[in-house]
């Protein structure tokens, strides 16, 4: 019997339910390469967001599905992040809110509340790069993604 050995690879990207990226995660899949969601909780602390731009644990769909499992809208964010198959690393300085982010394995998003909270992407990129995009070696310049 052989042991048949896949390769994984790994890539970052920007993604949270404004940002779901769903078409370069399945495109990721393809290939066997694992996504790591940057900014999943979408920088609620952001220093250059702008008074009036969308924070997404305030989001009143966020915040009924987190009262509905009984969960921080935090944790229902970072669980569907996990359900999706992404690799999640939440920022936090804070004791309390970084055992929160961890104790998401005892509840699971149904395939409506995934459903839903697909329908907020709007391409929201909260982390600009502007000058990566000018760079000639920036990986997106001429791909759909």
């Amino acid at each position: 019997m052989t042991a048949t050995r896949i390769a994984w690879n790994y890539f970052q990207i920007e993604v949270h339910p404004y940002l779901n990226q769903k078409k370069l995660i399945e495109f990721c899949k393809s290939k066997n390469i694992i996504v790591t969601a940057y900014s999943p909780l979408g920088s609620p602390d952001r220093p250059w967001a702008k008074p009036g731009d969308p924070q997404l644990l305030d989001d009143p769909k966020i915040k009924s599905l987190a009262d509905k499992y009984k969960k921080t809208p935090a944790q229902i964010v970072l669980r569907y992040q996990v359900q999706r198959g992404c690799i999640t690393i939440p920022k936090s300085v804070n004791r309390k809110r970084i055992e929160e982010n961890f104790n998401i394995w005892d509840f699971q998003l149904t395939p409506q509340d995934i459903a839903l909270i697909d329908t907020f992407d709007c391409n929201g990129r909260i982390c600009p790069y502007d000058d990566a995009y000018k760079h000639k070696d920036h990986p997106f310049i001429n791909d759909e993604y």
